[in-house]
């Protein structure tokens, strides 16, 4: 019988000619699985059921196979697919981007957009109300740029500030001072603020170390002892808008342009470059995870927790690891938070264990180094209800838990507590961490290798700097001025006989016992040398925001003020650590950015604690011109001013600080400019009205409930008449 023309279009192989385009079904007909024949699985009709006339059917298939290979493939159409939603709701006429979820699997798959270059970008969701991304599944992130530069800077409208330091006050032509209330403006709304869209350009700028940011950028409440309270002390006078280097504008990464990613994570693998990172620096200081269970964990040795919680804290570890260790400007960590925060759900908040609080911590101190301080502020407070809620902040004689739990946990409790005190007294807001009831002893001074789970005994404390020497110097340095910092943000402010009595007992005991291998002459190895530095840099910054209000108020002196001998000998002493503490500051950390090696986290630190030390001369140069100690100031200001030139090639937030050096005292570092020695002329009683927040916070939030001048007024006669002669 001659061959049909649809039989002859087959080889003798019983496959199809490439000729021929019909279907193929996915598995073989039920009659040759049944006689266990070979099917080429031909639709409607295969080749052996064709010759031997048999009826031919398929069973529809019902299950996808469950194999590594179909996985993949789904993946992969699943990143295409996403990337056309992506690049099609980019399109649409809102230009709004909708989140789309993606599986929240243990192989932690982290989507990438692909451009139309074919580059691979990590991506979040661009959405303007973040309150509809989904809560659940990992989220693709896209990552925007989020370095603080812009083509100008923050309109500054109020008249110069001018404080005035002098060893004595003239009779004639008052020494003056111009400036705006240091407290937030007089509209409560104003302390709103919205951190979702992180714009960190523009006249919505807002630090994470609370000293660059304005009132009128609705940043939040920050009081009068934050780096912003002293910078408002300045802000008058300076009219227009600061001008953005073009050095600065090369250095910014656009805001509509996403940094793009080199690769895509497609397996908790490809997290472990991050994860060395963070172990190689920010654990040094802020040892909040065992690093040999957190590897073991990571690499299956040992069961990884149950649940998402574990995977935010891996995410959160390898972003905080890129960002720390980076020896450029990136923003190539916030694809991996992001991927972090999509893991998070609100069902979380219905469980309470350690991995959740190590991982929202660190998740806090995270966001205040990216510019979202009150967002991390917010976490922080979050994370310490769960910790208590744990019963962190409790040691247990009679638990069960091994010794090597009981101490994990004091770690972890002690990094919280590290961080929340930090952020409390960067953005000057009330002490509320709890004294009652705390009772938790200090991590142990040991070498992890010395105290494992199978310790059956207490090891003896290591006689050297290790991982948690720093954590505990920190710890105890909180403790211990936790009371001073009470008192200099409450009314009325503390005599300067108090601060100096606490300084002494508090600060001075504190010193006293940091062990000798942490002592501040002793030097550190390699590893250990920025944590070390930081300790240093925290003492001097705390010590200019005690003495601070005295080096300001020195300026409302009036002559034929009775005062004794022994109150303005201490009223001096006071300014005088102040100017000391300020002038060491710029000196270690200068000299620290010279000699070390350049990175993200020595950077942040660096420029957070070395502004608000320059401001003091800063300040004093504008008001003294001609003093005594002007030569020293302008020293101090040049030196700062070269250093932050050097941290803005990493951190472009130092250009907003050098613009505000060089706005505030560009014509008295020059002394041959004209007029560089006239220090500004107003009435003690005006400066002091404008200067009175810093000095009772309380008034201005009274006047904000409607509560007459006339409080003001008398408070302000009242401080001025009991002010010592100067």
């Amino acid at each position: 019988m001659p061959m049909s023309s649809e039989s002859s279009a087959r080889s003798s192989s019983g496959r199809v000619h490439e000729s021929d385009v019909r279907p193929t079904a996915e598995q073989a007909c039920k009659e040759c699985r049944r006689r266990k024949s070979k099917c080429d699985r031909m639709v409607p009709v295969c080749a052996l059921c064709h010759k031997f006339k048999r009826r031919c059917s398929y069973e529809k298939q019902t299950k996808t196979p469950l194999t590594r290979r179909y996985l993949n493939e789904v993946e992969s159409e699943l990143v295409r697919t996403k990337a056309l939603l992506q690049q099609f709701m980019k399109n649409s006429k809102d230009g709004s981007n909708v989140n789309f979820g993606a599986p929240a699997e243990d192989i932690g798959q982290v989507s990438c957009v692909v451009d139309a270059a074919g580059s691979q970008l990590l991506s979040h969701p661009e959405s303007s109300d973040r309150r509809t991304r989904p809560l659940g599944p990992p989220a693709s992130p896209e990552v925007r740029s989020g370095h603080p530069t812009s083509q100008r800077a923050t309109q500054e409208t109020r008249t110069d500030q001018q404080l005035q330091y002098r060893s004595s006050v003239s009779e004639t032509g008052p020494q003056t001072l111009s400036c705006l209330s240091l407290e937030p403006p007089s509209s409560p709304t104003n302390f709103e603020w919205d951190e979702r869209n992180g714009n960190s350009n523009g006249e919505r700028f807002v630090d994470g170390m609370a000293s660059l940011t304005s009132a009128s950028h609705e940043g939040g409440y920050l009081g009068v002892a934050s780096g912003a309270a002293l910078l408002r002390a300045t802000d008058a006078g300076i009219s227009g808008t600061t001008e953005v280097s073009g050095l600065e504008q090369q250095s910014c990464i656009p805001n509509d342009q996403p940094p793009r990613i080199p690769f895509a994570l497609s397996s908790l693998g490809q997290l472990e470059p991050f994860v060395d990172a963070y172990f190689s620096l920010f654990h040094r200081s802020y040892p909040i995870i065992h690093e040999a269970t957190f590897r073991a964990q990571l690499m299956e040795v040992i069961p990884r927790p149950a649940g998402n919680a574990w995977q935010v804290l891996l995410f959160i570890v390898s972003a905080m690891g890129m960002w720390t260790t980076a020896t450029q400007p990136t923003d190539a960590d916030l694809g991996l938070f992001e991927a972090a925060k999509a893991r998070l759900s609100i069902d979380m908040l219905e469980t309470g264990n350690l991995v959740l609080v190590q991982a929202l911590t660190i998740i806090s101190n995270y966001m205040q180094k990216r510019n979202k301080p009150n967002s991390g502020y917010n976490y922080t407070g979050l994370v310490r209800r769960i910790a208590m809620g744990i019963g962190l902040h409790k040691e247990f004689p009679n638990s069960k838990a091994s010794l090597f739990t009981t101490e994990v946990r004091r770690r972890v409790w002690h990094c919280l507590y590290i961080f929340d005190v930090g952020a409390i007294i960067t953005f000057s807001r009330p002490f509320d961490f709890p004294d009652d009831g705390i009772d938790v002893a200090l991590p142990m001074n040991i070498h992890d290798p010395d105290f494992t789970q199978a310790t059956k005994s207490l090891p003896m404390s290591a006689e050297e700097t290790t991982v948690y020497t720093h954590m505990r110097a920190q710890a105890a340095f909180h403790m211990a001025t936790s009371k001073i910092y009470s008192k200099i943000i409450s009314s009325p402010f503390p005599s300067a006989s108090d601060l100096l009595d606490m300084d002494e007992k508090l600060i001075g005991c504190w010193h006293c016992d940091l062990p000798p291998y942490f002592r501040e002459s002793v030097v550190q190895e390699p590893r250990f040398r920025l944590c070390h530095s930081i300790l240093r840099w925290r003492y001097r910054n705390f010590r200019i925001l005690m003495y601070r209000p005295f080096l300001l108020s020195r300026l409302m002196a009036r002559p034929g003020q009775s005062t004794t001998q022994d109150n303005h000998a201490q009223v001096d002493a006071t300014i005088q650590r102040c100017l000391d503490a300020a002038r060491e500051s710029v000196e270690l950390i200068s000299n620290f950015w010279a000699q070390e090696q350049h990175n993200m986290m020595a950077c942040w630190y660096g420029l957070y604690f070395l502004f608000q030390a320059i401001l003091i001369p800063v300040i004093c140069l504008r008001n003294d011109p001609q003093g005594p100690l002007a030569t020293g100031w302008r020293e101090q200001i040049h030196r700062a001013m070269s250093t932050l030139e050097s941290m803005a090639l990493l951190n472009p937030t130092a250009y907003r600080c050098l613009s505000v050096i060089r706005s505030r005292c560009g014509t008295y570092l020059d002394t041959s400019s004209e007029g560089w020695g006239h220090p500004t002329e107003e009435s003690p009683q005006t400066q002091l009205e404008h200067l009175y927040p810093l000095m009772w916070p309380t008034l201005e939030m009274a006047q904000l409930d409607g509560i007459d001048s006339v409080l003001q007024e008398s408070t302000i006669m009242d401080f001025m008449n009991q002010l010592p002669d100067m």
